[in-house]
């Protein structure tokens, strides 16, 4: 469980800190996070993002979440990604939707 634990709010954070990275400062890779661009849009997608990072902690922390059915070398950590990104996903929206405050002026 604390495994579990450990691997969601670690790949959370690294979502946080890889859209927040100033990317478009760097000196050879900038052109490549332009708007418009594969990997700019990759990054401002919590969606899309969150599934690479969840899909690379997989192999780190070894969490599957399709242990019932059994193991299959690649798909279960793209499922075990996809899965860990899709629940952070709710869980983000549903704290923003609670606790963020709006302004109207």
């Amino acid at each position: 469980m604390f495994r579990l634990a450990a691997y969601l709010l670690i790949g959370k954070l690294l979502i946080f800190l890889l859209q927040r990275f100033p990317k478009n400062k760097l000196p050879i890779i900038s052109p490549l996070f332009r708007e418009g661009k594969l990997l700019a849009d990759l990054f401002d997608c919590d969606l899309c993002v969150g599934f690479w990072v969840y899909t690379g902690l997989e192999f780190l922390f070894n969490v599957n979440v399709i242990a019932e059915i059994g193991y299959i070398p690649i798909l279960s950590e793209l499922i075990t990604g996809a899965v860990a990104t899709f629940v952070m996903h709710l869980l983000s929206a549903g704290w923003d939707a609670k606790y963020r405050n709006y302004y109207i002026e």
